[in-house]
């Protein structure tokens, strides 16, 4: 018995071993599949300065650095490291929103008022920083948002020049959402506070700027043309040094902490630690933790299996109509209702006649006995005796006990010997 056990249990760990191996050789398969069938390039817009993707920044940076120009990043801390006592210097940040509140507003402002430039490539208007400039009185909205695959860039001064532009995702040119002001609401609204073009796309304000104090104020809707796709096409290059032909020529100001929701800061600047964040940020770490949930997954199917609860013995099912028929039937004998007791037996009867041998119970008394005679196998004397006894216990005021037991004996009979 305990090697049979032994070797059950042998069973289950060979079992067990194999699933491993087996589950362990589908991971590795299907790692080596995703790390050979997933796309080299990511397609989404990035805009990080250290990403050479597509949509990356990487290209843009380098061309700033190329200029031998001193760059600081703003990683943390924005009011501390934008320096706003220096001169001649830039402000530069590339992304797809500007997260600023109104402080960190005023301080960019106030950095370009002391002769320095902002730049800011964002697609969406920076509402905090143009507001600012606009009474309460005039409406200011954002950029209008125009689909195409292929757009036109257009510069007038000092000479009428025009960069194509085209949308590509994989291996197609497909249509993008561009952002720009509408000719309309520039010229009606914002050139009255001094807001001047630099270029359009497709007939539509793409890219203006304002005098603030001794410096000037940059904004360019569409940072998607400053990413490495467009950065290595001569058009590409040839419309970022035309728009880096306005920065100054001191040190530049890298803003990356703007380009985050400021809710992901913490009270000194510094970004809120996230373990999962710096978990999936790490290559090993992340697939380390892919093996910890496949390990707990394996765990609950092979050692957390539910385990049924032991069903009680239960007692064995008695049929207590059989008492319960006995009882009112002593019952009733034993209060002389001994027609009430005759009418139950002779209604469970006729109901016999009616389901074992398909009589027609309504018919003529001296029909039926013949029926019953001839399909139940019994003489047609002793039906007749049935049926008189049952004439005489249900209608007669003088039918007894020795009545109705003899009528009981009767039907009795009649079961027992039936066919």
């Amino acid at each position: 018995m305990i090697l049979k056990n032994n070797s059950s249990q042998m069973n289950r760990n060979l079992i067990v071993i194999l699933f491993l191996v087996i589950l362990g050789g589908g991971i590795f398969a299907f790692y080596l599949y995703i790390k050979q069938y997933t796309p080299k390039y990511n397609w989404t817009e990035i805009y990080k300065k250290e990403s050479d993707q597509p949509y990356g920044l990487k290209v843009f940076y380098e061309l700033l650095e190329s200029n031998k120009k001193k760059t600081h990043t703003i990683k943390n801390k924005f009011l501390e490291n934008l320096d706003t006592t220096v001169s001649n210097a830039n402000y530069v940040v590339v992304g797809d929103y500007l997260y600023i509140d109104s402080l960190r507003a005023n301080h960019i402002l106030s950095f370009a008022e002391k002769g320095n430039t902002v730049f800011i490539a964002t697609n969406y208007a920076p509402l905090e920083i143009t507001r600012m400039l606009l009474p309460v009185s005039d409406t200011i909205y954002n950029y209008g948002s125009y689909e195409d695959s292929i757009v036109s860039v257009a510069f007038d001064v000092p000479n009428k020049e025009n960069y194509s532009f085209h949308y590509q995702y994989l291996k197609d040119t497909t249509t993008y959402g561009w952002s720009a002001y509408t000719t309309t609401y520039f010229n009606d609204t914002l050139v009255n506070y001094g807001f001047k073009a630099i270029s359009t796309l497709n007939n539509n304000i793409n890219c203006y700027y304002f005098d603030f104090g001794k410096g000037k104020v940059i904004i360019h809707t569409n940072p998607i043309l400053f990413t490495n796709y467009n950065m290595i096409q001569k058009n590409g290059f040839d419309h970022a040094n035309k728009i880096l032909s306005n920065l100054n020529n001191g040190a530049i100001y890298w803003d990356e902490i703007s380009q985050k929701p400021i809710n992901t800061f913490n009270e000194n600047g510094m970004p809120t630690e996230n373990p999962m964040q710096f978990l999936f940020s790490h290559y090993t770490l992340r697939w380390g933790w892919y093996l910890f949930l496949s390990t707990v997954l394996i765990y609950l199917l092979f050692r957390s299996k539910r385990e049924q609860r032991i069903i009680p013995l239960q007692p064995k099912n008695t049929n207590t109509s059989i008492a319960y028929t006995e009882a009112i039937g002593v019952l009733y004998f034993q209060k002389g209702k001994h027609q009430l007791i005759a009418n139950e037996m002779y209604l469970l009867l006729f109901a016999s006649f009616r389901n074992k041998y398909q009589i027609v119970t309504t018919i003529e008394e001296p029909e039926l006995i013949n029926q019953v005679a001839a399909k139940s196998g019994i003489e047609k004397e002793k039906i007749d005796t049935l049926f008189k006894l049952f004439r005489t216990v249900r209608f007669s005021p003088l039918a007894n006990s020795k009545d109705l037991i003899n009528l009981h004996n009767a039907v009795a009979f009649y079961y027992k010997n039936c066919n």
